[in-house]
């Protein structure tokens, strides 16, 4: 609860500052809640992190386990961590070879049924582990469940919604959808049997893992709810990878595709993942929200470059 977290900077309101998660009415049967894992990577990201661990002690999840993985910080990261360690399941702050492997680690150390990671310049929305935690209750066969996402400044405000739609593999292999990683949640079973993170890669281990859930034929669902929010800043992997980024997913289509990308196969598949993303987005009623972005598809296309990092997208 708020009351228990170390008060927060001068100036800093509102979520997840000087506000927390309601109550929630499955709070009252608390035994029956499986236990969740966050693991957070962190390096040098003293600007966000602190916002970041707030965003998930204050998810009045009782049977959170999260866990903070810091590659060694200069930046003063570590004595944020050290502000909250006593709420943490486990810290450290040592060398490691990059994001991937530090999540890798994280969840070597994992005990929770249901898992996920959260980079520390990323924030969670209030109640997303409550609401994610509800849809795997309810749907018992459900091994991924993935929501919308803000795209944010550095400062928070946002710049764009990304909303999703009921998800199609083939599509997303193909590149005509994708998934924003930080409202991407997933059954620890699930992530054993895909072979867990793969450290070798630096930039598109979240798409990778992905394309191996979907070998192991796993099941997606879409909570059309607002999870988290992804911030885009000078210092992200989205902005400064970009290379590194289309290597990797070169190598990940190699593994992953039956069909070349820009086969007559991958344009079919492309496509049709395009046209029944638009149905969906008519039948869940965000079709006002589709047609507001046409103008900045079109100066994007223009311009010969995408709108925003497309975190998770093959």
């Amino acid at each position: 609860m708020l009351r228990d977290l170390p008060t927060p900077p001068a100036g800093k309101t509102g979520w997840p500052w000087n506000q927390e998660t309601p109550p929630n009415a499955t709070a009252a049967a608390a035994s029956n809640l499986p236990r969740v894992t966050i693991v957070t990577p962190s390096y040098n990201q003293a600007g966000f992190l602190e916002e970041t661990l707030r965003s998930v002690l204050l998810q009045n999840y009782p049977h959170l386990e999260y866990i903070v993985m810091d590659g060694g910080s200069t930046d003063g990261s570590v004595d944020i961590i050290r502000k909250y360690e006593k709420h943490l399941s486990y810290w450290t702050s040592e060398k490691d070879a990059g994001a991937s492997d530090a999540i890798a680690k994280g969840f070597q150390r994992a005990s929770g049924e249901i898992m996920a990671y959260l980079n520390s310049d990323d924030p969670y929305l209030a109640g997303a582990i409550h609401a994610v935690v509800r849809v795997f209750q309810e749907q018992p066969q459900c091994q991924v469940v993935f929501g919308n996402t803000y795209w944010t400044d550095p400062s928070g405000n946002v710049l764009a919604e990304r909303r999703q739609t009921s998800f199609w593999p083939a599509s997303y292999l193909y590149g005509g959808t994708d998934m924003q990683q930080p409202s991407t949640f997933w059954r620890r079973e699930l992530y054993l049997k895909a072979g867990g993170m793969d450290p070798t890669y630096t930039f598109a281990f979240d798409t990778d893992l992905f394309c191996r859930f979907i070998d192991c034929q796993a099941e997606f669902r879409h909570l059309k709810r607002f999870l988290s929010c992804f911030r885009i800043h000078p210092e992200s992997k989205s902005s400064t990878l970009m290379d590194r980024r289309t290597q990797e997913l070169l190598r990940i289509r190699a593994i992953h595709l039956q069909h070349g990308f820009h086969s007559v196969y991958g344009h079919l598949m492309r496509n049709l993942g395009r046209v029944h993303r638009g149905f969906r987005y008519l039948m869940q009623g965000d079709l006002p929200w589709l047609i507001s972005r046409v103008p900045d598809r079109i100066a994007a296309q223009r311009a010969a470059e995408p709108v925003g990092p497309r975190s998770g997208n093959i």
